[in-house]
């Protein structure tokens, strides 16, 4: 097996350029999968594993660099990450266990170090994710015996925190959610968590769609019954509604639907070039990340549509999980949606509003200046580190995973009277880091220029 390199170009996670490191990892001859990390923070990165037919590697990159503003944002000190493994059509159950095996077994100097934390992701499920690590030479106990493709509690959470904050623009728009209408442009786990919860504050759901087709009805679709099909029948699930109830429409049509809320949760660029042009929406609240383009989320922004930000939307599963360490019940990792996030969202729409900015643009701002801030304790911790251990001291100087976070939006990035967004620091582009790597039986690692300070 053998894997490649990444060159150095844009800032990291703030948009279109290269991320930090690609990790191309190929079998006989074959793409076997790869990594894209967009930059490390605190030493770490981290993000999901896509099952995917095939990789592409600008749309890794894209899902790297949001996961990036998504934990920097939040306060979280850690960069993006992207995996894809590869799985062809109809894959034999034990073929893809030896295919993520072997992949994670070349992931290894990453993923036994921390240095890159997956995760389950579309295509992926636990099973997939246990084979990474252990073949990474990690203890990852008993494999599991059930599996959820997709279905991670953190997809849940995504999908739940994409209908509180598509809710909260509704609200600050006059419009009541008793009244509102949602149509969701890719139906899985998290379209589904999505439209539950927007379901259950007042409104309904008229359209949704998965990769097979989609169905719609503008007195409200039955969750209850959709689900009962998705259960069974999977992407064939709308198909099957619309055989006994509403009107069947092609992928492409949910988008153009007149509705409040429009919710892309599938996969990344979902909406680009033309596809914009179609959306008839009030709201844009993507469950899935990097699901537009700039110059999508430009033109829509400019004919009025609220364009919500895939990395603060979807960024319910990064928050809960931050806090699985202390075991939060249920209940609680939805006061944590309701009630912190909800806040977050309201205070980023706000300021957003009184800076005269779109709220997409805005939380772009403040997340990379979080990201610049994290990454500067990061570093900080690391030298207070090195240097206690070669004096001897044990002053018990903190990690940047445990710093305060930085303030939320409202208070120092921009609020009423106040001076708007500050742009920024530039990072030192000449420290990106760049690797060349071949794995075989023994690994075989060069770095071809020094890891930048602070990850």
């Amino acid at each position: 097996m053998s894997a490649g390199s990444a060159a150095p170009a844009g800032t990291p996670g703030v948009g279109p350029g290269e991320p930090g490191l690609v990790w191309r990892v190929t079998e006989q001859g074959k793409p076997l999968g790869t990594l894209v990390i967009d930059r490390l923070i605190a030493g770490r990165s981290c993000g999901g594993l896509c099952g995917v037919a095939a990789v592409s590697t600008e749309e890794l990159g894209a899902l790297a660099a949001t996961m990036t503003l998504k934990f920097a944002f939040l306060g979280i000190a850690c960069g993006g990450g992207k995996a894809g493994l590869v799985l062809p059509p109809r894959v034999a159950p034990e073929e893809r266990r030896r295919r993520a095996r072997a992949f994670g077994h070349a992931l290894a100097p990453l993923v036994r170090f921390g240095t890159y934390v997956p995760g389950t992701d579309l295509g992926s499920d636990e099973v997939d994710l246990w084979e990474v690590r252990t073949g990474a030479g990690i203890s990852a106990g008993p494999a599991p015996t059930s599996v959820t493709e997709g279905g991670s509690v953190t997809a849940g959470y995504s999908g739940q925190s994409g209908a509180v904050a598509a809710l909260v623009a509704l609200a600050r728009a006059g419009r009541s959610a008793a009244e509102a209408t949602l149509a969701v442009a890719g139906y899985g786990w998290v379209g589904a968590a999505f439209a539950r919860r927007f379901v259950r504050a007042g409104g309904r759901v008229v359209a949704v769609s998965t990769a097979s087709g989609g169905v719609a009805d503008a007195h409200g679709l039955d969750l209850a019954r959709l689900e009962a099909l998705r259960s069974r029948h999977g992407d064939a699930a709308p198909l099957r509604y619309a055989e006994s109830g509403g009107r069947r429409v092609d992928p492409e049509q949910v988008l153009a639907i007149p509705v409040d809320v429009l919710a892309p949760c599938a996969t990344a660029h979902m909406i680009a070039g033309r596809a914009s042009g179609r959306v008839r929406c009030r709201v844009l609240s993507p469950g899935a990340n990097a699901a537009l383009t700039f110059e999508a989320e430009e033109g829509l922004a400019a004919a009025g549509v609220t364009v919500l930000p895939d990395f603060v939307t979807s960024a319910g599963g990064v928050l809960v999980s931050h806090f699985w360490p202390l075991d939060p019940p249920p209940a609680a990792a939805d006061a944590l949606i309701d009630g912190c996030f909800r806040r977050l969202v309201e205070g980023l729409l706000r300021s957003a509003e009184a800076a005269g900015t779109p709220p997409a643009a805005f939380a772009r701002v403040c997340a990379r200046e979080h990201g610049e801030q994290l990454a500067a304790a990061g570093a900080a911790a690391r030298r207070r580190a090195g240097t206690n251990a070669c004096s001897g001291r044990s002053d018990g100087a903190r990690s940047a995973s445990s710093s305060r976070p930085p303030a939320a939006p409202g208070s120092s990035y921009g609020s009423p009277g106040g001076s708007g967004p500050r742009s920024p620091p530039s990072p030192d582009r000449s420290q990106r880091s760049v690797y060349a790597c071949t794995c075989g039986p023994e690994y075989r690692h060069t770095r071809s220029v020094p890891q930048k300070p602070g990850g």
